[in-house]
């Protein structure tokens, strides 16, 4: 990937007849910048960290026990920075990770930050083959591999159709790697770069489901807005700990963990790995006051005994829930069990995190809020028509101040065009506005099957199928029908001793469905594939099985 396309004029610079004409800095610094009608103090992530490095020994990162301070922090990404420009890493290269969460890791991102290169963290989850796919994607000039993954980067490195610069991470046997304790061993030197708001600051993956992964190119703005509306919905204070339960690669864990805490001075904390039996104990030993248990880790932790410790820690809030993943009924009890409200959102990597929300003092039931001045949304046909207030469609996006949004998907113009189609980010995604203007989400337009002319959401159905008190969790699938489109396969996990026949699932969902919605084939299973990400069902992995041996209501001996 070239990155050359990205080399926007500098703070420095504006372009005139198509040459770059120098303006005096401190000229620069007197224009007001303004993100939803509040100005901004700095328009990149690098001046934001240079600003917060006055917080000295205040923790910024708790990671597994080990703790980098603002001023860690600082002179780490220095010594990093210092390195990598040895290497050959300057201004819009790309410098990858293979890597679980860590103060280190931080490190790095910090050092790419104050660069001015771009960032590029890899899922740990990948399989070779998709590893040779992503590390071509970015181009990346050098890659960063934890050790624990090391067997599979080797898998992979024969097929790689470029060479980065190798660094190992807590590799006894670095095998021809790059020791990364060598990286600390540049200097503690601020390197000289101007970055602009436009700059490039990441490269973050989205799923791939329905196609290859895209990569989200991410400007500095984009992680700006989104701390600024992080600052907005969590009601920051200096004294804030936000215990995030993602990853580096995932946007919701870099806004999170990372960059909110960092632009509101505030401490985060992650894990290598969210867990259910640890989770409220490292939240009391952190002092943890936001936190962010998406859908299923939710009914997750509600699994868990009642304890009377449930409510003693100093949690005030929770963000992010994110409901199509978990029924109303599930927040509903977390609230009440563990006395954290918890604020529904809708948001995605491409426009970046809380785009739209409740907030405390505004919450609408079943809804994911508002924006809030920071975008606008219309619901759309197929055709592009906004459909009128309360009927469904496609959510469509456009932001209401410049550089908060994606910049492209890298290598991938068709597919931003398409994205951006009629000046409107289209997420792909049917929800409704209400009367109030609050966003409702009804699920992923890869989420529907077609049956018989008819467009059925599996949402809905999903939401029928686990409100029977014997469904623990389901999943709804689209398999090839007799006549051609789709017929409805419903995949149950059942509670613990919980007992529902086939004809009684189809009983349940005709008194509560139309009748085209009531799910053909029926299939009980233990568990399901997830994402690594979101804990998110794979759905595509349930289609590709089709019929199989699944009860079919419509067979003879039924």
């Amino acid at each position: 990937m070239n990155m050359d396309q990205y080399r926007y004029p500098s703070l420095g610079e504006t372009l005139r007849d198509g040459h770059k004409t120098q303006i005096p800095i401190d000229h620069l610094n007197r224009r007001k910048v303004l993100l939803n009608g509040v100005e901004i103090e700095h328009t990149n992530m690098r001046d934001v960290f240079l600003a917060r490095t006055a917080l000295g020994d205040k923790p910024l990162l708790i990671c597994d026990g080990e703790t980098l301070t603002y001023t860690d922090a600082d002179e780490r990404s220095n010594r990093v920075a210092s390195t990598l420009i040895e290497y050959g890493v300057g201004k819009g290269d790309v410098v990858a990770t293979f890597m679980y969460n860590s103060v280190d890791h931080a490190a790095v991102w910090y050092a790419c930050v104050k660069l001015g290169a771009i960032f590029a963290s890899l899922n740990v989850s990948l399989a070779p083959n998709e590893l040779v796919y992503s590390l071509g994607d970015t181009n990346a000039k050098v890659l960063i591999v934890d050790n624990d993954l090391i067997d599979v980067y080797k898998e992979a490195r024969p097929n790689f159709t470029h060479q980065p610069v190798e660094i190992l991470w807590r590799g006894s046997n670095t095998d021809g790697f790059i020791p990364f304790d060598n990286l600390y061993e540049g200097d503690n030197v601020l390197p000289d770069v101007e970055i602009a708001p436009n700059d490039p600051m990441s490269i973050i993956y989205t799923g791939g489901s329905t196609s290859m992964p895209k990569g989200v190119l991410a400007p500095h703005l984009h992680y700006i807005g989104a701390a600024e509306r992080y600052k907005e919905i969590t009601q920051s204070q200096p004294d804030d700990v936000h215990f995030a339960n993602s990853h580096f690669f995932h946007v919701g864990g870099q806004q999170f963990g990372v960059m909110g805490p960092l632009y509101c001075g505030t401490t985060g904390v992650m894990t290598k790995w969210f867990s259910v039996s640890k989770y409220w104990d490292i939240a009391r030993e952190t002092g943890a006051t936001i936190i962010d248990p998406i859908g299923t880790m939710i009914s997750a932790l509600l699994t868990r005994d009642p304890s009377p410790q449930d409510q003693d820690h100093q949690v005030r809030v929770g963000i992010g829930i994110a409901s199509g993943q978990v029924r109303s009924a599930f927040r509903n009890e977390f609230e009440e069990r563990f006395g954290v409200p918890l604020l529904e959102v809708y948001a995605m990597t491409e426009v970046g995190v809380l785009l739209c929300s409740e907030r405390i003092d505004d919450k609408t039931e079943d809804s994911c809020g508002k924006t809030y001045g920071w975008a606008d949304i219309s619901i759309v046909d197929e055709n592009d028509c906004p459909v009128p207030t309360g009927e469904q469609g496609q959510i469509l996006l456009r932001p209401n101040g410049a550089n908060c949004f994606m910049l492209e998907y890298i290598n991938k113009p068709k597919e931003t065009i398409q994205a951006w189609r009629n000046l409107w980010y289209h997420s792909g995604d049917i929800g409704y506005l209400d009367d109030g203007g609050y966003l409702h989400f009804v699920g992923r337009q890869a989420h529907w099957v077609r049956v018989r002319g008819e467009n059925v959401s599996a949402f809905e159905v999903e939401k029928v199928l686990t409100s029977h008190e014997a469904v623990k969790d389901c999943a709804i699938v689209g398999v090839p029908g007799d006549l051609g489109e789709e017929d409805i396969k419903a995949y149950i996990h059942l509670e613990d001793g919980g007992n529902l026949k086939p004809e009684e699932v189809v009983e349940w969902c005709e008194g509560h469905l139309a009748y085209f919605k009531v799910p053909r084939f029926i299939e009980y299973v233990t568990e399901f594939p997830r994402t690594i990400t979101k804990q998110e069902i794979e759905r595509h992995a349930l289609r590709e099985r089709g019929r199989g041996d699944a009860w079919d209501r419509l067979a003879e001996d039924n």
